[in-house]
């Protein structure tokens, strides 16, 4: 096969890969998240923050991880985990929430059913 049509077809496969997954992406996950989606951005970015606040903490505190301050960031963490567990998303923003929430933390294992879960409702 030639260089010129392994590069055309490999631009077309490209193309039409991405068209599929923008027919799955409604123009409305631009808007503000509304709702439960909001509530599970807003505990997505919490995970996230709350990471980095405990990685910190941690490496100004000699590994100190029964500290009261590291306990309190760990049990807002926790809490943000179980709305990312339990709360059904309502849309793409809900469901990349999740997706994005459960990157940070493979381990749980209850988002990652919640998401597929949701997935599975929301777009079939």
């Amino acid at each position: 096969m030639s260089q010129a049509k392994t590069k055309d077809t490999t631009s077309r496969r490209r193309f039409l890969a991405a068209a599929a997954v923008a027919a799955l992406v409604p123009a409305v996950a631009a808007a503000a998240p509304v709702g439960a989606d909001a509530a599970l951005v807003d505990a997505a970015a919490g995970v996230v923050q709350l990471r980095d606040a405990l990685e910190a903490f941690l490496d100004a505190n000699d590994d100190d991880d029964e500290h009261p301050e590291y306990q309190a960031m760990e049990t807002q963490r926790a809490t943000h985990w179980d709305t990312l567990a339990t709360v059904p998303s309502v849309g793409t923003a809900g469901l990349l929430a999740k997706a994005r929430a459960v990157q940070v933390d493979l381990r749980q294992h209850d988002v990652a059913l919640s998401l597929a879960e949701d997935l599975e409702r929301v777009l079939a």
